[in-house]
């Protein structure tokens, strides 16, 4: 039965990765093994809920994922939800074209059942010159369109609060 669980962890660990993959995307990195490393791991059978603390770190191909704390769980309707909390949890993978795109929040929680990836606190995606930051980023996985909003009056600086920042440097993006 053990192994029943450790493999459900493993395919909510790859859904993760999926979306990672579907939104930036190095087709080499769906073939490869997930490892995951962590200071402590705890499976829970009967909640179907599996989580990874201390130093948690997470590889698969190009991607890489660093966190404090990753939980990955299924409900009765078999829908899967993972969150990774750090402060903050950092990811970067390397694309097809090259360019690298990284990332970083202090949680992470993507839900099948809604196609929602949640990057929540600080939250920011950058891809070459281009990047977007917010207190929270959402992207839909199915739809493929991302939202973003403000950091609060207590965030960076209040020259910024309230304000999302999208920088598209097109002209100049890959150079």
């Amino acid at each position: 039965m053990l192994h029943k669980h450790t493999c459900l962890t493993i395919s909510l660990l790859c859904l993760f990765f999926g979306i990672i993959n579907n939104s930036f995307a190095l087709k080499d990195d769906n073939e490869k093994p997930v490892q995951i490393d962590a200071n402590n791991a705890t499976a829970d059978q009967k909640s179907m809920t599996t989580v990874f603390t201390g130093n948690v770190i997470i590889t698969r191909g190009s991607i890489l994922v660093h966190a404090d704390k990753g939980v990955a769980s299924q409900d009765s309707d078999q829908e899967n939800i993972v969150t990774l909390f750090g402060s903050p949890v950092k990811f970067s993978q390397k694309q097809d074209d090259g360019q690298l795109v990284t990332g970083q929040c202090n949680q992470f929680t993507y839900n099948s059942k809604t196609n929602l990836a949640v990057l929540t606190g600080r939250a920011k995606i950058k891809k070459g010159k281009d990047n977007i930051t917010g207190e929270q980023i959402t992207y839909n996985t199915q739809s493929q369109i991302y939202s973003a909003t403000g950091i609060p009056a207590s965030g960076i600086s209040k020259k910024q609060s309230g304000r999302v920042t999208v920088i598209l440097d097109q002209i100049n993006n890959g150079k």
